[in-house]
């Protein structure tokens, strides 16, 4: 087994606690842990083991992953961190992203601060790697999670962006897609259409703020050879009359936690053909979609970016938000 590069972590949690790496086996632990804090802040609770393994599997390996434990005859799981470090090309800096949770019971106990404080020593490790100066720690909140909100806003952490995810049931059929006149349609062909979707995909998307944008290589290797859940035949393109790409939808069946979902990753459409209601004529053609491969339901993400125009059009196609999630973060300087 390599060495642990961060084992100075479990050396430090406030008494009388004791922190250690997580095995494959601790995986319901940590997921009742979630839903014990998921049912005091909003009375529902949605992790499943399964998001939790999944999540872990996204991870570079376990030694990201602290959890905290008060002692006993058995030990009691009382916290869980989740860390992540990534270059963010739109704002230049390493990113250490944490997704901490304390179990109701044990709040107050400094076990919170122990996991922020994890967090802000990778940062300024990952950005003396690079030789910056600053490095930001990022985490998000859950709507309803008012005093994790007021908690991250004492400590220096600002909002920077807010998504929102939409759902609906398919138990009912969809309208079916009215396409505008002289618009025609096919399912994306690989090694044949990635030039043009790309190129449609990019003039999307080109006056969206957060978005980068990629080259053909990047765009093929991020969206369709790292996607293990690609599928041609859920990537719908409508063309032109001239046979040019103007719209398209990525879409896959199956989310995190949810295979019984189908997913709207990207749903994008020229600016020269927007107001003609191709948008809502792709999204209708891929609900309906979902359902014909047996899908029970839809959900997509919506960015702060576009919450105005999207969420309109995505109301009026049946969706309804059922989450709400803000990315707070804080600068920490290596100095």
């Amino acid at each position: 087994m390599p060495p642990d590069p961060h084992a100075d972590e479990l050396r430090s949690p406030p008494e009388p606690f004791s922190s250690r790496r997580p095995t494959w086996d601790d995986v319901g632990r940590v997921a009742d842990l979630l839903a014990a804090a998921e049912r005091t802040r909003t009375g529902v609770v949605a992790t499943r083991a399964e998001d939790v393994r999944v999540r872990w599997l996204m991870l570079d390996g376990l030694e990201d992953v602290v959890l905290v434990e008060e002692p006993g005859p058995e030990p009691v799981l009382v916290g869980v961190g989740e860390y992540s470090t990534e270059l963010d090309l739109l704002d230049e800096a390493t990113v250490v992203h944490v997704e901490g949770q304390v179990h109701p019971a044990a709040t107050g106990r400094g076990i919170a601060t122990h996991l922020l404080d994890l967090a802000e020593t990778r940062a300024r490790s990952a950005a003396a790697e690079e030789g910056a100066e600053t490095a930001i720690v990022r985490t998000t909140v859950i709507d309803g999670d008012d005093r994790a909100r007021a908690w991250f806003s004492t400590r220096g952490f600002v909002p920077v962006r807010h998504l929102l995810t939409m759902r609906l049931s398919l138990d009912e059929p969809p309208r079916p897609p009215t396409w505008p006149e002289g618009i025609t349609t096919r399912r994306f062909r690989p090694g044949r259409d990635e030039v043009r979707a790309w190129t449609a995909h990019s003039a999307a998307f080109a006056d969206v703020p957060t978005h980068f944008p990629l080259t053909l290589e990047e765009w093929v290797e991020d969206r369709i050879l790292r996607d293990p859940a690609f599928d041609p035949s859920l990537t719908q393109l409508a063309c032109d009359p001239d046979g040019e790409v103007v719209g398209l939808a990525f879409c896959r069946a199956g989310v995190e936690g949810a295979p019984e979902e189908g997913w709207v990753r990207d749903l994008g459409v020229v600016p020269a053909w927007r107001g003609r209601g191709l948008g809502m004529a792709l999204l209708l053609d891929a609900l309906g979609t979902f359902r014909t491969r047996g899908l029970t339901g839809a959900a997509l993400d919506v960015d702060d970016v576009t919450i105005g125009p999207a969420v309109r059009l995505y109301e009026r196609a049946g969706l309804r938000i059922v989450r709400r999630i803000d990315v707070v973060e804080r600068l920490t300087s290596t100095g």
